[in-house]
Formats: structure tokens, C-alpha cells, sequence
């Protein structure tokens, strides 16, 4: 299983436990489905992704996913498939992200599990 890791930009990348149910379009995929199948599209490919935070967890993204639905805070945000420092690392770019009204989509289950949604994701290998 690969580890992914938040970038907000600036040196603020979070790891992350896990990231599920990456909706695009209307279609769930796997994200590491995703990584594999270079899924570039000419259009624009608008969805939402639940992420799971860990332990360790940055003050930046906190702020960022407690502003939940402010137009303000919306932001090209990546996704690291690996270590951020890896330059080879697959970066998954979420354009126009922002912390969606579902911000804790699962908090019964998992209340450090939140969604972001995004109007176009582009893969970076």
C-alpha cells in the first residue's frame, strides 16, 4: 500500500493514514487505481477524495479543512504518492480544492477522516 502524504504548498505536507472513495465524475476509483492508469483526461475532471489524517499532523492543513466551504481557502492542493522529497513520487494535482461541506463524512466511523472537493485532477508522474 502506498503512503500519501498532503502538500497545501511551502513545505506543508501532512501523512496521511489513508485516502479512499476518490470520486471523479461521478465514478469511485481506486487512488492507486488512479496513480497506475495515467488517467489524463482534455477535460476537466471534477470529484471529491476522502482523507484519513494520522498522528502527526500539520498546523496549515488544520486551518485549511476547519474553513470548511469558504470560497477563500479554496487552493491547488497535491497529493504525494510516496515520500515528498522523492522527485519520482507520483503527484496527484487537485485544482480549486476546498474542504467540502461533508468534512466529516464518516466522523462516527472515523472522526479524523474529512473530504475535499476539487473541479479538475490532473496526475504528475
Amino acid at each position: 500500500m502506498t503512503t500519501y502524504h498532503l502538500d497545501l504548498g511551502d513545505n506543508q505536507a501532512e501523512a496521511l493514514d489513508s485516502v479512499t472513495k476518490l470520486t471523479i465524475a461521478g465514478t469511485e476509483l481506486g487512488i492507486d487505481a488512479f496513480v497506475a492508469a495515467d488517467p489524463n483526461a482534455p477535460v476537466p475532471l471534477y470529484g471529491s477524495v476522502i482523507l484519513t489524517r494520522g498522528d502527526a499532523r500539520h498546523p496549515a492543513t488544520t486551518a485549511w479543512i476547519e474553513a470548511v466551504e469558504n470560497t477563500a481557502t479554496h487552493q491547488d492542493v497535491v497529493l504525494i504518492a510516496g515520500a515528498p522529497a522523492d522527485p519520482q513520487a507520483p503527484r496527484i494535482r487537485l485544482t480549486d480544492a476546498w474542504a467540502s461541506a461533508s468534512y466529516h463524512l464518516d466522523e462516527d466511523d472515523d472522526p479524523d477522516a474529512f473530504a475535499i472537493t476539487f473541479s479538475d485532477i490532473t496526475l504528475e508522474k
